[in-house]
């Protein structure tokens, strides 16, 4: 049971552009990174994970892993090709920006797409995706993007839902940073 994860890193100065009232360009960069690292650390320690590869339009820096290029075709595009590049039939798709990320959480979603076929991560609100596990190599077209959990259920009908709130809590807004900003755990991944 070897599982490829892929995470989504947008490119610097595109990042986190809804917290721009309350972070400079840099500093909202310096926060996805932090996540970013958080993320793939926490897919490193997970023994079911072979294998991490970055989808963005540079390699991270301090990043030796795999990297697979974003040539700006949209994110769903990207994730379609990457997935196809790297030939593997269990996918993990991951978003870098989840904080309070841990292995049980990856550990609960790549075992509930073991047994269903597939595993939807939702966001908080329930709209959106934060990860998918998908266990063969069947077509599947990501939807992210807005209302992604029920175009990507609509797909998935006897996939499973994983509602953890390590996969749940994602930072989009002001208010979501607000809140990583009282969360002990998770506070060390702030901008100073």
């Amino acid at each position: 049971m070897s599982w490829q994860a892929i995470i989504p890193l947008k490119g610097a100065g595109e990042r986190k552009t809804r917290l721009a009232a309350r972070l400079t360009a840099a500093e909202r960069d310096r926060l996805c990174l932090e996540m970013f690292s958080h993320v793939a650390g926490t897919l490193a320690t997970c023994p079911l994970i072979d294998g991490i590869t970055v989808l963005s339009p540079v390699r991270p820096d301090d990043w030796d892993g795999a990297w697979s290029r974003d040539e700006a075709r949209g994110l769903n595009t990207e994730l379609a090709d990457a997935r196809a590049r790297l030939g593997a039939s269990r996918i993990l798709v991951i978003h870098a920006d989840l904080p309070g990320l841990a292995r049980e959480d990856v550990t609960a979603l790549v075992e509930a797409a073991e047994a269903s076929g597939a595993a939807l991560a939702p966001d908080r609100h329930d709209q959106g995706t934060n990860a998918i596990g998908l266990r063969d190599g069947a077509p599947f077209d990501f939807r992210f993007g807005p209302d992604s959990l029920r175009r990507h259920r609509t797909q998935l009908p006897g996939g499973a839902i994983v509602r953890r709130d390590g996969l749940a809590r994602d930072i989009d807004t002001p208010e979501d940073f607000e809140r990583l900003a009282r969360r002990p755990r998770e506070r060390a991944r702030l901008p100073a």
